[in-house]
């Protein structure tokens, strides 16, 4: 939900933002529970990532690093988000 209220008129000087998709340890879970788990959260980080791509003029250096479960996730998806 944070990046929800990320805009340039309250953040004039954001420079990065960095997500971390990371699964904890004790909840390892097949790649389809999930993707089914995750589906529409995935989608949301993406449209915001790219709203605040387009908003602030490429200005934000937006790094999101993902566990191999989510790169799964992401590609049966068919999600893009720029990773690092």
């Amino acid at each position: 939900m944070a990046l929800s209220t990320i805009k340039p008129a309250t953040s004039p000087r954001l420079s990065a933002i960095r997500v971390d998709l990371i699964r904890s340890h004790s909840t390892i879970l097949p790649a389809e529970n999930l993707i089914g788990d995750t589906r529409d959260d995935l989608r949301w980080i993406a449209d915001e990532a790219a709203r605040i791509e387009c908003e602030f003029e490429g200005a934000v250096n937006l790094t999101v690093s993902r566990d191999s479960a989510f790169k799964v996730a992401l590609d049966a998806l068919d999600v893009r988000v720029r990773f690092r």
